[in-house]
């Protein structure tokens, strides 16, 4: 019981401290479900939130939200165009992979691998791309192997 509450607090503390340091929120329609931390979200309508290495995600859908963590990516001299979300498809199942939020930057966030993606990675020949932008909803498909 002890170590829930402190996990909860430290949770609040991490949440409240990114929002000191102002944070972009994306609103996005996700038309395909998909997992994030071990969690399987479905498709429907969602804000999206990266600040300091932590990633929310709350689906309107399903009124519940998942914390994830994230490392820095980007920084060469691509700027990013616009506002997305990309994910790793295996198969039928698809995996958050990157957040970009603010555009004219070239600094995103990757989304740290769960053991599932692990998995399912090692043994998968294929996986593709899926990136949605936020502003139109598109869903584009690249393969990557």
């Amino acid at each position: 019981m002890r170590n829930r509450r402190f996990a909860a607090l430290s949770t609040m503390a991490l949440l409240a401290a990114a929002s000191a340091f102002g944070q972009q929120v994306l609103r996005v329609d996700i038309p395909f479900q998909f997992s994030l931390a071990n969690t399987v979200m479905p498709a429907g309508h969602y804000d999206v939130t990266s600040s300091l290495g932590l990633l929310s995600v709350y689906s309107y859908t399903s009124r519940s939200a998942v914390l994830s963590t994230t490392n820095s990516i980007g920084g060469g001299l691509d700027i990013n165009a616009q506002s997305r979300l990309t994910f790793n498809k295996y198969g039928d199942k698809y995996f958050l992979a990157e957040v970009w939020v603010l555009p004219g930057s070239p600094l995103g966030a990757v989304v740290v691998k769960s053991k599932t993606e692990r998995e399912i990675a090692r043994t998968s020949p294929d996986v593709a791309r899926v990136t949605v932008p936020v502003r139109t909803g598109a869903v584009t498909l690249a393969s990557v192997r």
